[in-house]
């Protein structure tokens, strides 16, 4: 359903580069660009609205949206561990964060304003498969009314509920999908051989674009995109706490009811004992599942795992498998030098390479 739309949005950022071809310019910027692309494609999918964030003209106004959630992201992850009045005054002093909040808050009302534009009979015809119509569907139609009744009485949610659901999409749907692009990109320019298999494997589809009987077929391009995702998780890790008192096998550790067990997601992708090499990016690992030591799929959890695991996880690697098919069909990632495209990891909301510069050479 979704699968022009991702395409499409992907031939503009690859537009937007062939404008400027060289393939000796060094992208500096490509953390940027690839949440630049990813905000673009969750404003048509989530939204049904046009972000503009991979237009040319006007760049500079339409990259403010990108800007400002990377500052709320960051500001979220400073907070997290601060008690409520500590974290209530820093956000209230945090010029730069208010900056941000208005700025999103401006979009995020004009998409309310665009939806609430459609007659009504249209929005309920598409309720079930728009989350912009199902969400402008449950706002309360007097907010004054609602307010004087019980919480079990209360019919609806407010505009603001309303929008702090939008802003919860918005932050969950295009930062990690962002980091492992970028990180695919790094990686890519970083092992040729690899890119060289991929676009073997997509050679028979020439430029076409695919469909998704072709994208299923694409073994190759999983393998990879699961190694990204062992080599380097889009999050530290998760949080998890007991809800019964427990015991380790191996080490015999007690564990209480409401200790909190954090789950690193990178140890578990470099731990020898589930993957042989582990410090190897070695696709093919995953190419032959039952050979002993090579795979262990229960150490690869990047979304989490059980019934708290991400919720919007099959959407993610879907956008994931078809922009990179797509940016392999038509280019080539070349390492821009160990001074500018070393990776190294920076810790925000998701871990992101802290040096990533490449070329883009077109086929």
């Amino acid at each position: 359903m979704h699968l022009d739309t991702i395409i499409d949005c992907t031939d503009k950022l690859l537009a937007r580069w062939h404008q400027n071809d060289d393939p000796t310019k060094v992208h500096l910027n490509m953390i940027e660009q690839t949440e630049q692309l990813l905000f673009a494609i969750f404003g048509f999918i989530g939204f049904d609205y046009d972000l503009q964030t991979l237009d040319n003209d006007c760049e500079e106004g339409k990259k403010e949206l990108v800007r400002a959630m990377g500052t709320f992201m960051n500001t979220v992850v400073r907070i997290v561990e601060m008690p409520i009045i500590v974290c209530r005054i820093y956000l209230l002093l945090n010029f730069e964060y208010q900056r941000a909040r208005v700025i999103i808050d401006q979009y995020i009302q004009r998409i309310i304003e665009q939806e609430l534009a459609e007659t009504a009979d249209i929005r309920v015809e598409r309720k079930r498969t728009s989350l912009i119509a199902s969400l402008v569907s449950s706002l309360q139609r007097d907010e004054k009314i609602e307010m004087t009744k019980s919480e079990e009485d209360k019919k609806g949610l407010s505009r603001d509920e309303v929008m702090g659901l939008m802003l919860s999409f918005f932050s969950g749907a295009y930062t990690a999908v962002a980091t492992v692009l970028v990180w695919f990109i790094h990686l890519m320019s970083k092992h040729p051989e690899v890119q060289a298999k991929i676009k073997k494997e997509l050679a028979e589809y020439n430029l076409k674009r695919l469909s998704i009987e072709q994208l299923d077929s694409l073994i190759y391009l999983d393998c990879v995109l699961r190694e990204v995702l062992r080599f380097v998780p889009t999050s530290v890790g998760s949080i998890r706490t007991l809800t019964v008192d427990d015991r380790l096998p191996k080490s015999g550790f007690q564990l209480r009811k409401g200790e909190q067990v954090f789950i690193s997601f990178y140890s578990l992708g470099r731990d020898k004992r589930y993957w042989s090499d582990p410090d190897k990016f070695y696709p093919e690992r995953f190419l032959n599942e039952s050979e002993e030591g090579n795979n262990n799929k229960a150490a690869l959890i990047p979304f989490g795992g059980g019934h708290r695991q991400c919720p919007g996880q099959d959407l993610a690697r879907f956008e994931l498998k078809v922009i990179c098919a797509r940016l392999m069909q038509l280019v080539t990632f070349v390492d821009g030098g160990p001074e500018v495209n070393s990776g190294g990891y920076k810790q925000r909301d998701t871990i992101k390479p802290k040096y990533i510069g490449v070329a883009i050479k077109f086929d």
